[in-house]
């Protein structure tokens, strides 16, 4: 098993253009996510200078932010990121482009107005601005690039320049050769392989995959002054040459070569390869691939030092697979990436919650532990040369301690909550919280019909679960919106569905309880077509559909409830990669619209059953004031509770009077009240405007959500008068009727919880009052 190190910290990479790289002299082959149960599987090959990623599913931007020691230990970061390689056209390889892309972007440009287009900045601004924009090279089989371009449609930024490249790629660290393989689509799996021949111009996209067989750089060797001086050359330029492995030629017209002078450096040479089989139609083009074959069968310098295989775990687990497998030199070391390797761990994300945990128990449970795989125990595979993903393992190539290593970040829930609790501020504040609390205990409920259990917390209907309260792209705290909204005991709704959407309901749930909850999924709604509403959509159709598979339930298709623009997203995914109408039945919000012929039959309902089927008494769309086609949505229960969700809006005169009198109001609120400026042009709402609009629908609760990324701990209101019936907002938050009341008594012992984070919020505050102010004063003095 890998070894595991302590933390080292490297110097900082530094980006450098390819033409001033340098044969590097670490390369590491990182695990970034592990395909694990939730996870999407990706990985990160690093330099001291430069990073190649391979494969990008949803939560990958986010999974490569997240590890201090992996970051620390293997250079595991995204700066320098400019190659990524697709090993198949799957929305599992790629769903995370849009994400990254995104970050790349205001890595590169921090003072990049995120949540405002350029279509709306001052033009006088934009010419200006020199700042160069992201670029992600995106190579792999045809059309891998098409779901990227589409994905980008969905963002409110344009910085983001998507190419695609073709042949070889080369640098002066690494070269990667794709190897194509195809998928034969009229093999029949029963009567065994038979040798096939297939090429890109004949097959769908998607039955074409890529290998990469990459082979980093060789080290240079080091000069030998004295074989210098017996070769005839004399220090200068010459020296420079034959460094970089160039022949120079004397005056005299003798040839020297680099070997001549240069001492070898022992350092790996052989190739690693990285491969996906997405289904065993692809092995009989696999195991014909004489590419591939000759190197299987060699040792030595033309062998593999490893192989990262991403192939499913049905797949990976077959006679046919595991029989090419054994081909390879027995001194090749094997990586599985796939359902049978480890959950990824999102630590930060875990001490997040543990701070919160302190606060309330009820309202921020400790998650439950990822589970830890133990394929050999349940596979029969065996071998000492096979290694399952887990969090922080990489594979040291070249540099200081070769071969598997594991870098975790300790997590110690216990010790992070004593760290805390030393604050004499928040104990005070948490004294007086306990003194204040009024929630009635569990065995005063116990008569009550309604009473249900939840991740091991009891709960009154409705009750709701905040799995991502962020806007634009995630950042390691929070991610993008979706709350799941449990109605009774076998309905449930869930409110938008930004990217890892399910990876977040898995985390939170764990892997059984989630399997429960998504088949008791009846509706999911979709508020607006920007990405961080709805890009985790296809993800849990997936996954709902194997949680009725996997137990042998006769499978209902979800109700799908978005704006009409979603058949354009739903048609493109079923012509590039694969259908997904079986699963769910669409709901238009615009009644006033008719369904435009676009030659795609997609099933659909109508409000009368999204009525019928979650139980309701009304289900109210609402145009609210944000994009085209935005909308908000009123819930009316039979019980007599009215639950109204904003989306994404400007406060709205029609979401008031839709909403009036409701029971609880769940509102984005982007912006501090500072940055109204930003809340106008970017169509969001600020703090205040969004208690205003709770106020003004007299709702008997109001929580605040879809926060900048500004706030991933805690919202800054700097001394605002709060009303006495607001509450925040977290991820991984959990509210029923039982703790409603709770969430605004929360809020002082979460303001000292965080009141380092919110004191550096507050220094940029005044920074940016004073830099207004002061070109307030230099305008007017112009003008004067």
């Amino acid at each position: 098993m890998p070894k595991r190190k302590g933390e080292k910290v490297p110097a900082m990479a530094k980006k450098v253009k390819p033409s001033q790289m340098k044969v590097p002299s670490t390369v590491n082959i990182v695990v970034i996510g592990t395909g694990g149960p939730g996870t999407s599987h990706s990985l990160l090959v690093t330099t001291e200078t430069a990073r190649y990623m391979f494969n990008c599913g949803e939560g990958t931007q986010r999974l490569a932010a997240m590890s201090k020691g992996l970051r620390a230990a293997a250079y595991a970061k995204l700066s320098g990121l400019e190659n990524i390689f697709i090993t198949h056209k799957s929305w599992e390889n790629t769903g995370g482009l849009l994400g990254l892309s995104m970050t790349l972007e205001s890595q590169l440009n921090p003072e990049s107005k995120v949540y405002m287009s350029k279509k709306k900045e001052d033009p006088s601004k934009k010419s200006v601005n020199t700042t160069p924009s992201a670029q992600i090279t995106i190579h792999g089989p045809p059309g891998v690039e098409k779901i990227a371009l589409m994905a980008r449609k969905f963002s409110e930024s344009t910085n983001l320049e998507i190419v695609k490249a073709e042949g070889l790629f080369t640098d002066p660290a690494l070269s990667v050769q794709a190897i194509p393989f195809y998928e034969d689509q009229k093999l029949d799996l029963h009567q065994g392989a038979k040798k096939f021949k297939g090429n890109e111009q004949s097959l769908p996209e998607t039955s074409v995959a890529y290998a990469y067989l990459c082979q980093p750089k060789p080290v240079m060797g080091k000069i030998n002054v004295e074989k210098c001086v017996d070769a005839g050359i004399t220090i200068g330029p010459m020296v420079g040459k034959l460094q970089r492995g160039e022949t120079v030629t004397l005056d005299d017209g003798t040839v020297v070569k680099p070997e001549q002078v240069l001492d070898a450096v022992h350092s790996e040479r052989r190739p690693f390869l990285v491969i996906e089989c997405p289904n065993l139609r692809f092995m009989p083009s696999l195991t014909a691939h004489e590419g591939l074959s000759s190197r299987m069968s060699s040792h030595g310098e033309d062998s593999f030092a490893v192989v990262i295989h991403m192939s499913p775990e049905e797949v990976f687990t077959s006679e046919q697979y595991q029989a090419w497998m054994s081909r390879f030199c027995g001194t090749t070391k094997h990586l599985v990436l796939n359902r049978s390797a480890e959950e990824a761990d999102l630590i930060r994300v875990r001490t997040h919650q543990a701070m919160l945990n302190i606060v309330s128990k009820d309202v921020f449970p400790i998650l439950p532990s990822a589970q830890v795989a133990s394929p050999n125990e349940t596979k029969d595979i065996s071998n000492e040369n096979i290694f399952y993903a887990c969090s922080g393992m990489h594979y040291v190539y070249r540099g200081k301690d070769l071969g598997f290593q594991c870098s975790p970040d300790d997590f110690d829930p216990a010790e992070t909550q004593k760290a805390c609790l030393n604050d004499i501020e928040l104990r005070e504040q948490l004294d007086r919280l306990n003194q204040s609390q009024t929630v009635p205990t569990l065995s005063e409920n116990k008569d009550e019909q309604d009473l249900t259990v939840a991740n091991g917390i009891h709960h009154l209907y409705p009750s709701m679960v905040f799995l991502g309260t962020g806007s634009s792209e995630p950042n390691k705290i929070r991610g993008q919106s979706c709350i799941v909204v449990q109605l009774s005991d076998d309905i449930v709704i869930i409110l938008d569905c930004g990217e890892d959407s399910y990876g977040q309901l898995h985390r939170f749930y764990g892997q059984k309880e989630a399997k429960k909850l998504l088949q008791n999924v009846k509706a999911i709604f979709v508020s607006h077509m920007h990405g961080d509403h709805h890009l985790g959509l296809f993800s849990l159709l997936k996954e709902r559909k194997k949680a009725f598979d996997v137990d042998k339930i006769p499978f209902t298709p979800v109700l799908l409830l978005a704006p009409i623009q979603m058949r354009r997203w739903l048609k493109f995914y079923h012509q590039e990669m694969e259908s997904l109408s079986h699963l769910l039945r669409f709901v238009k919000h615009q009644t006033d619209l008719k369904t435009f012929a676009d030659n795609f039959d997609l099933p659909s309902a109508t409000f009368e059953d999204v009525v019928q089927e979650l139980q309701l008494d009304e289900y109210i769309p609402v145009p609210v004031d944000h994009c085209k086609n935005a909308f908000g949505v009123v819930f009316k229960q039979g019980s007599g509770c009215t639950m109204v969700y904003s989306g994404d809006t400007r406060p709205c005169g029609n979401l008031v009077d839709a909403g009036m009198d409701c029971d609880i109001l769940i509102h984005e609120a982007t912006h501090e009240d500072a940055l109204i400026a930003h809340a106008k042009v970017s169509k969001h709402s600020t703090f205040t405007e969004a208690m205003d609009v709770g106020s003004k629908m007299k709702a008997k609760h109001i929580i605040l959500t879809h926060f900048s990324q500004r706030y991933p701990h805690m919202v800054p209101f700097f001394d605002m008068e709060l009303p006495e019936n607001v509450g925040i907002a977290f991820d991984n938050m959990q509210v029923c009727s039982r703790t409603l009341d709770t969430l605004p008594k929360l809020i002082p012992s979460l303001t000292a919880l965080f009141s380092e984070k919110l004191q550096h919020l507050e220094i940029r505050r005044i920074k940016r009052t004073r830099e207004q102010a002061e070109k307030q004063n230099q305008m007017e003095a112009q003008t004067s």
